[in-house]
């Protein structure tokens, strides 16, 4: 089975963006017996040396550990942000190991202002050339993350230039479920289920995912319904995906994270096992 991981934004629902989040998921990770958890660099009080230490004393006294950090991103800034999202970047790179984490997860960014997709991706590009360069020196890994939201890259063609095209032993990529194209969680709504472009741009993706974000919505009771998870299991097992999954956990409804994220665990491990 493949490590499973607790994204700990996803108890945004009960404590806010706070650090409450990231030892909550620590803790139900260790409860659950799964690998450990990833955090954001929101969750994060500040990137003192010895807080930073602390935190990451607390999480392995569970013995559990940290997967990744990911970087927030403005989706509906003009590209004229990057240069301070890169700034933060930086900053976050420097203080990961304090935490023991080698990896930072890093979305595109929002098509807008009348930029075209053509110069926007062009830009985005140019954006994890220079972030990569950065952590090629620190020996980090930076994981692309396919977002929709009206950002690029949000389709597996797209997905599959930038990694074309990105030259650096630093990046890695994270095939994200729910924010392709043709998802009905990305822009927070349901309707009858995700398009027939998501599956494709998951499989057109799925061999060179290194880690999946598996996201779960839980609109109702019972399994996930507003994406088809045996045919995104299957995909990955035919892919011979054998990474880390980070189960995200986004409600439509009124579970609450505590309830739904070991229903989800429980869903993923079945499937994978069958």
């Amino acid at each position: 089975m493949n490590p499973i991981y607790l994204q700990t934004l996803s108890f945004h629902d009960i404590y806010g963006n706070t650090d409450e989040c990231i030892l909550a998921g620590a803790e139900m990770a260790a409860d659950l017996g799964i690998a450990g958890i990833d955090i954001e660099d929101r969750l994060l009080k500040s990137y003192e040396p010895a807080y930073l230490r602390e935190l990451a004393h607390q999480i392995e006294g569970l013995g559990v550990r940290i997967g990744y950090c990911g970087l927030i991103v403005p989706f509906n800034d003009p590209v004229s942000s990057i240069p301070g999202e890169i700034d933060r970047l930086k900053e976050l790179i420097n203080a990961m190991p304090h935490l023991g984490v080698d990896s930072i997860r890093v979305p595109g960014n929002g098509v807008v202002d009348g930029q075209s997709l053509e110069f926007t991706f062009d830009t985005v590009r140019a954006k994890f050339q220079t972030i990569c360069d950065y952590a090629a020196e620190a020996g980090m890994t930076i994981y692309l993350h396919n977002h929709n939201h009206g950002s690029t890259p949000s389709t597996g063609e797209q997905v599959l230039r930038m990694l074309g095209e990105v030259d650096s032993p630093a990046l890695s990529y994270v095939l994200d479920t729910g924010q392709f194209q043709g998802s009905p969680g990305a822009g927070g709504f349901g309707g009858n289920g995700a398009q027939p472009e998501l599956y494709e741009s998951i499989e057109m993706c799925a061999p060179k995912a290194s880690m999946v974000r598996s996201k779960f919505y839980f609109a109702a009771a019972g399994d996930e319904q507003w994406l088809d998870y045996s045919r995104i299991v299957r995909t990955l097992k035919n892919a011979d995906f054998t990474g880390p999954i980070s189960i995200v956990y986004e409600p439509r409804g009124d579970i609450l994270s505590k309830d739904a994220l070991p229903a989800a665990v429980r869903y993923l491990t079945e499937l994978f096992n069958e």
